[in-house]
């Protein structure tokens, strides 16, 4: 059912003609897909799931993360900001406003990265719900 919804991976310039919801891979019970949007968002969700078989029912684990570029990016450049607060403080005699411009980087950057990605794990798992017909058991 789910391969009705997702088409193989490939770069795409042009996002024009679109015919399917998600691009990713399944293999066995495994599958590795994200969605295919028009314009950019760094922070969409990766969507790994597992397809189980349990007495009368079917489960689906799935886990939804940062690709992993988009990961390390924000990690260096976590640790970076963060060293220049420290040296900030360190260095400083009295603290000045200025000294927390690196705290407010930190902070947009969270929110950057939250907003982004909860906006597109909600909207996926609406998708999957449909697409699988089926209903979330916990999160």
């Amino acid at each position: 059912r789910l391969a009705g919804f997702i088409d193989k991976k490939k770069i795409r310039i042009f996002r024009n003609n679109l015919t399917k919801e998600y691009e990713g891979t399944i293999d066995g019970n495994c599958f590795e897909i994200n969605r295919i949007i028009k314009g950019r968002n760094s922070f969409q969700p990766q969507i790994n799931g597992e397809i189980q078989q349990n007495n009368y029912e079917t489960q689906i684990e799935i886990k939804m993360r940062l690709h992993w570029s988009i990961f390390i990016f924000l990690l260096f450049w976590c640790v970076f900001v963060f060293c220049a607060l420290i040296k900030i403080f360190i260095s400083a005699e009295k603290v000045s406003a200025e000294a927390f411009f690196p705290l407010l980087m930190l902070f947009i950057a969270y929110l950057f990265t939250m907003f982004g990605f909860k906006i597109e794990s909600k909207k996926s798992k609406k998708d999957l719900e449909r697409m699988l017909d089926a209903k979330i058991v916990q999160e």
